[in-house]
């Protein structure tokens, strides 16, 4: 069925992202919150993210979501309504929502996601995507095909690995990985060659700007933190190349677990893959040479896909439009097979 009036919903780790059917980003800020003693909200979205790690012992500033699902769910549908309110103009009448969930979570999980939309927004209904399937639409992929097609998406909280043909997901792994996960090796990479104790936003600005995999420029950046030894304010240049170092065990594990997954794969889909290769999507694949870095350590052809970290939202905006990929939705009571 084709609703007129429709949302689609990426609830990223670190950023959520809400378009409708013309494809307008009606929401695109980080997920976040920060909430005063006694629960009384101090800030939201990006307002939130600016708070972060910079915030008195009276407030706590963090993410509803860990490693891809919901952690909190009041705070998540606190984050959402607010969210939603500021683009009102976009909410007319009760709107259809696409909202794509991991599919390597179990059913209790799926039902929060469902449940926080259901909270927050008063949809004519509620269609749930695996985002594997939406990704796999929002690259392009034909969900005609009989060929098999990869995709791997690196994102914030989880990476995301996706095999697909005819319509169906054959094969998928979630990876409790991501770019949080570089950030944390940033972190203790320079308490321990440069005893200086950084958050996790620095070490998000570090790996933006200084990060690359392969080869890259030899750069530094000049940080303040506090000292590992007099615990007073200290500053340290970080070279690009201690940065690139520390993120090298988490993008090895990660190819590594691509690489069992590719030789595990049966005779049939392992020759499609090899001969199409796999495609690089989500923000995190944006790490410079990182494309390149695959191709060599896999032995297979590597794409990227523009602006990959919306490829999710590209996918949901092609579900919502086109009514032969009606088939690529469920509700929840199709996952559950109990009245909702």
């Amino acid at each position: 069925m084709e609703f007129h009036n429709a949302l689609g919903v990426d609830f990223g780790t670190d950023t959520i992202k809400i378009c409708d059917k013309k494809n307008r980003i009606t929401v695109c800020e980080k997920n976040m919150i920060a909430i005063r003693d006694g629960g009384h909200v101090a800030a939201i979205g990006d307002a939130a993210y600016e708070m972060y790690e910079k915030t008195p012992a009276s407030i706590k500033a963090g993410c509803p979501m860990k490693h891809g699902v919901i952690a909190e769910t009041k705070n998540a549908e606190i984050v959402l309504a607010h969210l939603m309110k500021k683009n009102r103009r976009f909410l007319s009448g009760q709107p259809a929502v696409y909202i794509a969930v991991p599919r390597d979570i179990s059913a209790v999980e799926k039902r929060a996601y469902y449940n926080v939309l259901n909270n927050v927004v008063k949809a004519r209904k509620i269609f749930l995507v695996d985002k594997g399937i939406a990704d796999t639409v929002g690259v392009g992929v034909s969900m005609e095909s009989p060929r098999a097609s990869m995709l791997v998406n690196i994102g914030a909280g989880t990476t995301e690995i996706s095999i697909a043909a005819g319509g169906k997901i054959l094969i998928s792994k979630t990876l409790q990985l991501g770019g949080q996960s570089l950030d944390e090796d940033i972190v203790t990479m320079t308490r321990r060659m440069f005893q200086l104790n950084i958050g996790m936003r620095t070490a998000a600005f570090l790996k933006n700007r200084l990060a690359y995999l392969i080869d890259g420029p030899a750069d530094a950046y000049n940080v303040c933190g506090v000292s590992s030894i007099s615990g007073l304010p200290a500053s340290a240049d970080i070279t690009s190349t201690a940065v690139s170092a520390a993120i090298g065990n988490t993008v090895g594990l990660i190819t590594e677990e691509l690489r069992g997954i590719v030789d595990r794969l049966p005779p049939q889909f392992h020759s499609d893959i090899m001969e199409a290769g796999l495609c690089l999507t989500g923000g995190t694949s944006l790490i410079p040479n990182f494309a390149d870095y695959l191709r060599q350590a896999l032995g297979m052809p590597i794409s990227m896909v523009r602006e990959p970290g919306l490829t999710t939202l590209r996918g949901i905006q092609m579900i919502m439009n086109r009514p032969e990929l009606s088939g690529c939705t469920y509700s929840l009571r199709d996952l559950t097979g109990n009245t909702i």
